[in-house]
């Protein structure tokens, strides 16, 4: 299972929902990944975990207190020796070993299917607006200057739409499409997301070239394998177009990189993206040296294969994987630069200077979960990716809002160990990666649901039965300290900052199970008040859907329609009132917010579907261009006086 499908059975295994529905949903959400993209099942054998537990206990990269000669194995002493630097391989005997060797044993689903914002952002946005001085929306991002790709852009005056492997120019105001990009379906490309910096629309996505001889021969062998039948390799593509003529798009450069794609971000004119080869020891065999190594493919600058030497690895990773980090500017043909590793990335945090890559490992020790998480830290330069740092901390992260750099510190927080025996703890590291202060065994028997840090103010969800929201002053990163604690009933999983001394809360409330426990019920949202960092309130919250109820927004934070300016904020919303009925009601759902009445559903748009159409045809997001509001789905965009949510074009796509 790949990690966009285990995000989405996080959030659907948070839901009190029928089986059917939960089903329903994920197979929604994840329907064309899960046809045309590699699915793994992680199985760890008996005979793995007795191994793990023999071997002891995980080393940190970069421990204040130096190792003795006793504690020190072979490979601790080579990353001693490099520094900052990871170890290399130094042959293919090495590399085809470690793909071998590695604990995890993946499956595909055809041989096993049941395996053991910144507040200031928007104001930065208008200060830089074009001469036409229109107001409209900007994806919802982690941090100021560091945009996030997404499957809708807008510049004011045209929308950007990724949808149903298809990528559309529309002109804004007469709703319009300019240009519609479909791709090749030999060399199957799924665009995910895009860019769009002035005159440039970058599209990420992955591809796959057919290798019909390959997928007969799996199909009829039971093994491993790590592509889906039919699909051959993937590869991750970025593609540069130059859109000053909006009706003709020109494919300006192209960059494939062995591997699924992952994750990106663009900062000003430079885009950093991550693709993952997953590797296993059926398909080595198959593979000549050269086949195993990362191919990258440039229109500008030709192709060229990574060589054993180039990948370095980390250390015990459990993941048989090549991650490749790569960056390059979208208004020059320069060299595209690129670190690769073996070992897979789970959460990605970065700022204008720094990108942070976490890799969590779960580890058994005599029947006790020992999962920790390693960090990377790499320092953007242009477009030059450099190891700076590296360490270890106890527990996982719950995404990439769990970090958070501030004056040079790194922030995060992680839960350790399940139901009553996790435990969460929050760390501080310094520029090189050094434990300067942490708070440990906070809320034990819970797990975090959410994290956001404001400035020198941490907040942390944790959740068992209720919902204890503690607020963290990190003033002093020596001694980080609890200074107050709400607990309410339910749980935030997406805290937003509504301004310096309010946060808004998007998650579920609970009820009882009758056996002692709690289950989710409908969604709600709440506004907390924490101007004294010491008592923490609840202002006021609202109750979203009834019975079943699920939005995007809880795993994506990029589902979410917001404009200060303008006090609105909404998201898709899918609710069925009880377990039988074998479609939801979609919509998408705006609420206004005043401080002093509280929130109010300022509109609640509803999908065209009926009992006849595809559960599956579902509003996406929401933008507004000045006063006018674009609902899309991925069958059409349907526009709205923002003002009176009177209806006033659809435009089919």
């Amino acid at each position: 299972m790949n990690k966009n499908q285990e995000n989405y059975k996080k959030a659907l295994d948070q839901i009190n929902a029928s089986e059917e529905l939960k089903q329903n949903t994920f197979k929604k959400a994840t329907l064309k990944p899960q046809i045309k993209k590699p699915v793994f099942i992680k199985y760890v054998a008996a005979c793995a975990v007795f191994a793990i537990c023999l071997s002891g206990s995980a080393v940190y990269l970069n421990h204040k207190k130096p190792l003795t000669k006793k504690e020190q194995t072979p490979q601790t002493q080579v990353i001693a020796q490099k520094k900052n630097d990871l170890p290399r391989f130094e042959n293919m005997e090495q590399v085809r070993e470690a793909i071998s060797n590695n604990d995890n044993i993946y499956y595909a689903d055809t041989v096993m299917t049941n395996g053991v914002q910144d507040l200031a952002q928007e104001e930065s946005r208008k200060e830089s607006a074009s001469d036409t001085e229109k107001d409209y929306s900007e994806t919802n991002v982690q941090v100021k200057g560091v945009d996030e790709a997404d499957i809708v852009k807008t510049d004011g005056n045209y929308i950007y739409y990724v949808t149903n492997e298809k990528v559309y120019i529309i002109n804004s105001n007469s709703l319009k499409i300019e240009a519609k990009i479909d791709y090749d379906t030999k060399n199957i490309f799924y665009p995910s997301e895009l860019y769009i910096n002035e005159n440039k629309m970058i599209v990420l996505g992955t591809s796959y070239e057919e290798n019909e001889n390959e997928a007969e021969e799996k199909t009829n062998s039971f093994v491993e394998y790590d592509y889906i039948p039919y699909y051959g390799v993937s590869q991750t593509k970025a593609i540069v177009y130059n859109i000053s003529d909006k009706a003709n798009p020109k494919e300006e450069r192209t960059i494939t990189i062995d591997g699924e794609y992952d994750t990106s971000r663009m900062i000003e004119d430079n885009i950093y993206f991550i693709s993952s080869k997953r590797m296993s020891y059926y398909t080595v065999q198959n593979l000549e040296d050269n086949e195993i190594m990362p191919l990258i493919k440039d229109t500008a600058n030709g192709d060229r294969r990574l060589e054993c030497t180039d990948i370095a690895y980390f250390e015990g990773t459990q993941n048989r994987a090549f991650m490749t980090v790569a960056g390059f500017n979208i208004n020059n043909k320069e060299k595209i630069n690129t670190e690769s590793f073996f070992g897979a990335s789970d959460d990605v945090y970065a700022n204008q200077n720094n990108l942070y890559i976490t890799q969590t490992e779960y580890k058994y020790v005599f029947g006790q979960e020992k999962s920790t998480s390693k960090i990377y830290k790499f320092n953007l330069e242009q477009t030059a990716i450099n190891l700076q740092a590296q360490t270890e901390v106890k527990g996982n992260l719950n995404d990439q809002f769990s970090m958070d750099e501030y004056e040079g510190n790194l922030r995060i927080a992680t839960t350790k160990g399940y139901d009553e025996t996790s435990k969460n703890q929050l760390y501080v590291l310094d520029e090189n990666l050094n434990e300067i202060g942490k708070i440990e065994n906070l809320a034990k028997g819970e797990k975090i649901y959410s994290v956001r840090f404001v400035g020198k103010i941490g907040y942390i969800v944790t959740f068992e039965q209720i919902d204890p929201l503690f607020v963290i002053d990190l003033s002093d990163p020596t001694n980080p300290e609890v200074k107050g604690e709400l607990k309410i009933p339910g749980y935030s999983s997406y805290l937003h900052p509504y301004d310096e001394t309010h946060i808004i809360g998007i998650g579920y409330n609970t009820k009882s199970n009758g056996y002692g426990g709690v289950v989710n019920d409908n969604m709600k949202m709440s506004m907390f008040d924490v101007s004294d960092v010491t008592n923490p309130k609840e202002m006021f919250s609202i109750d979203i859907g009834s019975g079943y109820t699920y939005s995007e927004i809880i795993h994506n934070h990029k589902a979410l329609f917001y404009s200060k300016d303008k006090n609105l904020i909404g998201f898709p919303v899918e609710n069925s009132e009880n377990s039988k009925r074998a479609y939801s009601n979609n919509s998408f759902r705006i609420y206004k917010i005043d401080l002093e009445k509280g929130f109010e559903e300022y509109g609640k748009i509803d999908t065209n579907n009926s009992k006849d159409q595809k559960y599956f045809d579902s509003m996406r997001r929401a933008l507004y261009i000045s006063d006018i509001l674009y609902v899309l789905s991925d069958e059409n965009i349907v526009t709205y006086d923002l003002k009176t949510l009177e209806k006033q074009k659809e435009l089919e796509l």
